[in-house]
């Protein structure tokens, strides 16, 4: 991909209100708002059909944006008004305002690098973790910023490079470009998943425990549809393999465990966006 910032402002994803007006807004949120729409529609099989059609990725808040927005407000079951506001972030696994989960702040909300630390650093290590990054955190995330994150973020903005991301430099600080990269490449990882939740952050842990093997029985963790809804065949799955990794079966889904997928799911995260990762 060519470098995703191209021609925009930088606006962290959740930072403001997205609605249908003239001038039309334009900038960063809305691209990777409208990118996590097209992930969520090539990842998920509902029963009923598809969340809707994907739209194009340009930046700007038109018409075509606002009946994405509406359809994945109906779909999740939200309010329905074509507004992108905290429960519509919160269903693409950004969790602002009332929803601020592991201390805050807001991921994407800052720069971050060695030395940082809180809420905002334990969601880029769980969205990282899930990816061959484990090897190099070595760890679940634990909110601090240290060497073990550097080294994965510097892998992770490589991995990026050699994927055409050009507007991406080598090095092991999380800058508003890099927090971009990690929201069209890594969906999962901004909160604690538990049977009742509902977004998109859902349906990449449905897809990843749909393409691991368990290896007592041969056949894929998950075998329900990826439709974004953590129900009860859902926690079946986390419990299942959480027990084949060693840790607490819980069925939740959190830093232990997404470190776990990480570390049984060794390959790169990023790919050409709008092609799943798995």
């Amino acid at each position: 991909m060519a470098r995703f910032e191209d021609g925009l402002s930088y606006h962290p994803l959740g930072s403001r209100l997205l609605a249908l007006q003239r001038p039309a807004l334009v900038g960063t949120d809305v691209k990777v708002l409208q990118t996590l729409f097209n992930q969520l529609v090539a990842i998920t099989h509902p029963p009923l059909g598809p969340v809707g059609t994907p739209i194009a990725v340009d930046g700007v808040f038109g018409p075509q944006t606002r009946g994405a927005v509406r359809n994945l407000q109906s779909y999740f079951g939200l309010a329905v008004d074509g507004v992108a506001g905290a429960e519509t972030y919160r269903a693409l696994g950004q969790l602002t305002d009332g929803f601020v989960t592991y201390g805050g702040p807001v991921f994407g909300s800052r720069t971050l690098a060695q030395g940082s630390s809180g809420g905002d650093v334990k969601v880029l290590q769980n969205r990282l973790n899930l990816f061959r990054y484990a090897s190099a955190l070595g760890s679940p995330a634990d909110g601090v910023y240290g060497p073990a994150t550097g080294q994965a973020v510097a892998q992770f903005r490589s991995d990026a490079l050699s994927n055409g991301d050009t507007g991406l430099a080598v090095d092991d600080t999380l800058t508003p470009a890099a927090t971009d990269a990690v929201w069209i490449y890594t969906y999962t990882g901004g909160r604690n998943l538990s049977q009742g939740t509902a977004g998109l952050d859902v349906a990449f842990l449905q897809l990843l425990l749909a393409n691991l093997t368990n290896p007592g029985t041969g056949r894929p963790y998950y075998t329900g549809a990826v439709d974004g809804y953590f129900g009860p065949v859902t926690a079946a799955a986390v419990k299942t393999f959480q027990g084949v990794a060693g840790i607490s079966a819980d069925g939740i889904a959190g830093p232990i465990t997404y470190y776990q997928l990480g570390v049984h799911h060794p390959v790169a995260a990023p790919r050409p966006a709008p092609i799943p990762p798995v």
